[in-house]
């Protein structure tokens, strides 16, 4: 901790002075100043004031006139002109948003006397100099409407943004939740092992939030979804504070009726009963006796001054405490039941000191803290877990902060230099440690054989599926990730045929990991009944988890990266209508060996791999700030996650060793286990008559499985739009934008036999469709045997159309509408064919050759599974003379498409490719927030407020089962009836496949077993496919508790 405190500090200081781009939050106003003949007034004195600026910003217009108001904080100005012989000008209520540049024209009349001149509104309401487009969220708009305990909450009233759990999160313009960027006042918190959000500030202590999802310039990348930055409350020349309360609990008065879902009975091994169950019938008599929880949450803050209009500071404390005390049994549901409480406790906080010590410079300083914990793990609902455990021991501590500083130095009408220095660090720690023997999991149960004469005489031995002998398997020692980054850049404003603000920067980030996770002792997972990869036993197989050598299985490496990018731009004004806006970013990164015993660079990308030019056009059309079209292209290069190296470079120990279950009496596996330090030694693992079939070696190390002429993953983009303000609160925009994977990096593989009856599933690390990801005719790796590997393919279009109306007149409100498709074979970085899983660089998509294909070996394609065509949006909130606020916001979007999927290989297939299903139906839904705040002697306020989540009690499907079998092992059956062998590739590859698939994957009673004496069907048809499994959840209540002063 203390080598990290010195480079963060020496980051600071190295930078110091100068400045940043992290992401800068600060906006300008800028303009010209002329007489009532429309002549350049030079000399004129320009000041800015605002509640959310410290002190005042002031400079003086040059020769044409022109002024320049550089790092201001998002806020409502007074503009404040004067000039010997002139009526002095005032402009109020000048609004400047996030990272807004808005220009402010005005004239000054002469005047013998000392005069003024007031003008009140006249906010110009679009930035007529950026091309960026996405949405501004303010504090006084969003607390007025239903909102979540997390700032992103809310953010999916943007166009283009939504909430899509098949895709891993966040979506913008159809990317997926592991593609965007996340910032706290200006420190990057986006996770560097996944690429999510890492890190949470609730909206009431949150000043501004701004969603870019396009047009964005040089200074930023390592998007390719969207840019997310929230900037946190500050102080003010006066005291303010908040002590602000929220209850909820899962009672029927505040929380509705859950939903019926599909499930495969638990109780039932011998038939493939799957039903619908809805757990408040099943379990809580109607939803009357449901396990009592409860959440309470509180946020204090207190903001002011230290020094007046120099030094301001805010603080605040954000405790929650949950409590569910849950009911449970381990007799399926027939008691008796005990208690078992789980207790949740985050401590939230932040720091924030904002100065403004001497003319020009301003300076910022931030923490952040998002402590977690909890304690007690909770047995099955089905009650078939294991009764001895220490469940109440159990639990995990999360800790989770970030640190940020900025400085803004403009000493000068001209030049601005920025700095942004930001560190963010998590860490997970496990309360209770795991069992010193060997830990037993039961992946099915196996009362299939409770006639047996042996679990007849052990049917203690008898449990259902998902059984385990051990509160936890793995030892979570330590799982630390951070980041510490620094950003430097100047911005010049020169006139030359126009106005140039030229910028340049430099970016530095230093990542870091350390690990330790894994089990002390054999992990065997039992697979009753059940055919694996090497064939089976009696009663079935058995796995053993295990790493390789000295190493156990599981995660353990310390490592860390530099990382460095640059970037230069120009926006240049023309006639002060016309602004382009030109730019390049390169970038320098690499992924480092997770294996100290191998001293090498797996992945390095140089600046020139990653130069990513940028371009944009916006023109004023009146020249009045009121209509501007725009356009826009990029390339935008993600920054690699450090996942794809946990399993290729030495990270992530697993081997799975296979054995053939013949003996039923399961506690013999490893029961003499002695830790020998090789965790390779096999010799006990088969007792009692089992055999071992063989191993699989799922993270293979690949140090040199690494095509030496990879690309980083990028997508191009180009969008058009224009923006048009039809009266002073009120803006029209449309925006219409195409997103193109150029390409992406994925693990290709397949299973090798390194070594006899041990086998490895080998991966390569490629783009696909492209260098090693070719056949071998073409100069590249793979059989000319198989399908030629296609290209990664995802492409977007959207267009968007939105009207906004700025808080006035006691209501604000907007609509807006998006149309789009995304398709391809390749959902992202995180995978919606998946279900939303994220593991960036190394999904399935291209894990075996047949995958990225259709049965009858065309490419995949069509609508992705987390396409939606249509997606309405609408909020809205007034508040009334007598202290009632209303605020809502409604949705309605169309469904998924739904596609078949068969699983074959340890792998899948979609068959018909991409959409055969139809879709999913429409979606449609509103949530309320009610508050009445009563104020008296002047600065104080009282209030109550009320959040009806699913007003409207939607409760359409949002699922249904697309699988056509469920048992995805297979290679091979046999020839229906007979003994004879039917391989799934040769018959792909030949052309027959195609013929017979559905119905070997569908019907149940087909005898593929290769047994005649019995009728079996391996692959495991899916019974209940095509059924609707899910649907949108209930609605629920949250009471809230605010006084303000």
């Amino acid at each position: 901790m203390r080598n990290k405190l010195l480079i963060f500090a020496l980051l600071v200081l190295l930078a110091g002075g100068t400045a940043i781009a992290q992401i800068n939050p600060e906006g300008k106003i800028t303009g010209k100043v002329s007489d009532d003949q429309g002549n350049p007034l030079p000399g004129v004195t320009v000041e800015a004031t605002s509640p959310k600026l410290v002190g005042k910003a002031a400079t003086v217009t040059d020769a044409t006139g022109t002024f320049r108001l550089l790092a201001l904080p998002s806020g409502t100005y007074e503009l404040v002109f004067t000039l010997p012989g002139f009526k002095t000008l005032v402009r109020k209520d000048i609004i400047l948003q996030l990272s807004q540049t808005i220009v402010v024209n005005v004239t000054m009349e002469p005047a013998a006397i000392e005069e003024q001149v007031t003008v009140v509104g006249q906010s110009p309401l679009i930035d007529v100099k950026s091309t960026v487009k996405g949405a501004v969220l303010t504090k006084e708009t969003f607390l007025s409407l239903p909102r979540g305990r997390n700032f992103e909450s809310l953010i999916t009233t943007v166009p283009g943004v939504s909430s899509e759990g098949i895709a891993g999160g966040i979506s913008v313009d159809g990317a997926s939740g592991a593609e965007n960027m996340w910032y706290v006042d200006g420190t990057n918190v986006t996770e560097i092992h996944v690429g999510t959000r890492a890190q949470n500030v609730v909206l009431e202590l949150v000043d501004e939030l701004k969603v870019t999802a396009s047009g964005y310039n040089a200074e930023f990348g390592g998007s390719m979804g969207g840019v997310v930055n929230v900037v946190t409350r500050s102080g003010g020349n006066t005291f303010h504070g908040d002590i602000i309360g929220f209850y909820e609990n899962n009672k029927l008065w505040m929380q509705g009726k859950a939903r019926d879902y599909l499930r495969q009975n638990p109780y039932d091994p011998t038939t493939l009963t799957y039903e619908y169950v809805n757990d408040d019938d099943l379990y809580f008599n109607g939803g009357k006796n449901r396990d009592p929880y409860y959440r309470m949450e509180g946020v204090f803050s207190l903001g002011g001054y230290i020094i007046k209009d120099r030094l301001w500071f805010f603080g605040s404390f954000n405790p929650i405490f949950s409590y569910t005390n849950y009911l449970r049994d381990f007799n399926s549901r027939q008691g008796p039941f005990y208690t078992f409480p789980q207790k949740n406790y985050n401590y939230n906080g932040s720091i924030k000191l904002t100065a403004a010590p001497i003319t020009g410079l301003r300076l910022s300083a931030s923490w952040v803290n998002n402590y977690s914990e909890y304690t007690g793990e909770v047995p099955s609902i089905n009650g078939t877990s294991q009764s001895d455990l220490p469940y109440h021991l159990g639990g995990y501590k999360y800790p989770n902060w970030s640190a940020a500083f900025t400085a803004d130095y403009s000493g000068s009408r001209n030049l601005l230099v920025s700095l942004r220095a930001g560190w963010h660090r998590q860490d997970m720690n496990q309360k209770y440690p795991p069992i010193a023997g060997p830990t037993y999991y039961f992946n099915y149960n196996n009362y299939y054989y409770q006639t047996d004469p042996f679990f007849q005489a052990h049917p203690n031995l008898l449990h259902y599926a998902g059984w385990t002998n051990s509160l936890y398997w793995l030892d979570y020692k330590k799982e630390l990730r951070e980041k510490i980054s620094t950003n430097l850049d100047a911005t010049y404003y020169m006139n030359l045929a126009g106005e140039h603000a030229w910028k340049a920067g430099v970016q530095f980030i230093y990542l870091h990991e350390d690990y330790d996770a894994s089990p002390v002792a054999p992990r065997i997972n039992i697979y009753w009944n059940r055919t694996g990869s090497f064939g089976r036993g009696t009663y079935g197989y058995y796995i053993i988890r295990h790493g390789y050598g000295s190493y156990p299985y599981g995660w353990l490496w310390n490592i860390h990266s530099n990382n460095w990018a640059l970037y230069l731009q120009d926006s240049w004004t023309i006639a002060n209508r016309l602004t382009l806006n030109f730019g390049v970013r390169t970038e320098y990164e690499y992924i480092p060996s997770f294996d100290p015993n191998f001293d090498v660079t797996p992945i390095k990308f140089d600046f020139a791999d990653k130069l990513a030019p940028r371009f944009g056009l916006v023109y004023d059309v009146f020249g009045d700030s009121s209509l501007k079209v725009f356009g826009s292209f990029g390339i935008y290069y993600d920054v690699m996650k450090l996942y794809l190296a946990e399993g290729a470079f030495g990270g992530f120990k697993w081997k799975n060793s296979y054995f053939a279950l013949n003996n039923p009496d399961w506690t013999l596996i490893a029961a003499n286990f002695v830790n020998t330090g090789d965790f390779e030694d096999l010799a006990d693992q088969a007792p009692g008559g089992n055999q071992y079939l063989g191993t699989i070696d799922f993270r293979y190390p690949s140090f040199d499985a690494v095509d030496p002429s990879m690309k980083p993953v990028s997508q191009m983009e180009i969008s058009f739009g224009a923006e048009k303000k039809i009266f002073e609160d009120l803006s029209f925009s449309a925006r219409a934008v195409y997103k193109h994977l150029i390409r992406t990096i994925e693990d290709i593989g397949a299973y090798e036999e390194v070594s006899p009856g041990n086998f490895a599933e080998v991966y390569m690390f490629a783009n696909p469709g492209y260098g090693w990801a070719r056949p071998q005719s073409q100069g590249g790796r793979l059989s000319d045997a198989y399908w030629p590997m296609p290209k990664a393919k995802r492409d977007y279009y959207g267009l968007n159309l939105a009207l906004e109306k700025r808080f006035s007149n006691n209501w604000q409100g907007g609509i807006n509408y998006t149309l789009s498709r995304v398709q391809g074979n390749y959902g992202g970085l995180a995978s919606s064919d998946e279900a939303g899983r994220v593991s960036p660089n190394v999904e399935r998509y291209f894990d075996y050759w047949f995958m990225p294909f259709k049965a009858d070996g065309t490419e995949l394609g069509g609508p992705l599974p987390h396409d939606r065509t249509h997606y309405i949006k609408a909020y809205g909130s007034y508040v009334f003379p007598f202290g009632l606020t209303v605020g809502v916001t409604a949705y309605a979007r169309s469904g998924y498409p739904l596609s078949t999927r068969i699983n074959l290989c340890n792998a899948y297939m979609w068959p018909n490719g991409y959409g055969d299903l139809g879709r999913l139906p429409w979606n449609v839904w509103a949530d309320i927030y009610v508050e009445y705040t009563l104020r008296f002697a002047g600065k104080y306020g009282v209030g109550i407020n009320l959040q009806v989540n699913n007003i409207t009690n939607t409760k359409s499907i949002t699922n249904k089962v697309f699988d056509l079998n469920r048992v995805g092992s297979r290679y091979y059956v046999y020839a229906p009836g007979t003994t004879t062998r039917v391989y799934f590739e040769d018959d792909m590859l030949a052309g027959t496949f195609k013929d017979y698939w559905y119905e070997y994957f569908s019907n149940r009673s087909l005898d593929l077993d290769g047994n005649t004496s019995t009728t079996s069907n391996p692959l495991d048809p899916h019974p209940a496919f095509g059924w609707w499994s899910s649907r949108f959840g209930t609605w629920s209540m949250r009471l809230g508790f605010k006084f303000t002063f």
